[in-house]
């Protein structure tokens, strides 16, 4: 029985665009490639937080000066027309991940109305609260914003 086999298992040719001929392969696609606006979006803010941490706001005088890297990217980079469609972009995405995420979010945590039953809580109840949660979480940020504001 140590007998080797020389025959080769059938390896079907798979093209590139498989994933987009099954809706639901392509809206996965789709979902898992919002990653890369979000980490766009990511480096965007880090790239400001370096800049402002570079501005010399201890200088006993505040001018134009003490913050220019922060206002290099605030007029220059973030002013740019095409910095402002890219950023369009990554919002839409960034949406679009988000509702998708949220109405993902009950197939993937199984949570359960109390822990001696085994009764699920319905599906809207989780995806209600998830869309609440990011509404509080928005306000809290830009109430945080404004008030910060002179």
């Amino acid at each position: 029985m140590s007998e080797k086999s020389f025959r080769k298992p059938y390896n079907p040719p798979i093209e590139a665009t498989w994933w987009a001929k099954n809706p639901f392969y392509f809206r996965y696609m789709l979902r898992e490639g919002t990653s890369f606006a979000a980490t766009f979006a990511v480096f965007e803010i880090l790239l400001g937080i370096f800049l402002f941490a570079l501005s010399n706001l201890d200088a006993p005088i505040q001018t134009a000066k003490t913050a220019a890297p922060y206002l290099w990217w605030v007029q220059s980079f973030l002013g740019n027309p095409i910095v402002i469609v890219i950023n369009i972009a990554v919002l839409a995405a960034c949406l679009f991940h988000a509702v998708t995420w949220f109405s993902l979010m009950p197939k993937a945590v199984r949570v359960f109305m109390n822990k001696n039953s085994t009764d699920r809580l319905p599906d809207y109840v989780t995806i209600i609260g998830l869309y609440i949660a990011a509404a509080v979480g928005t306000v809290v940020v830009l109430g945080a914003a404004f008030l910060s504001l002179p």
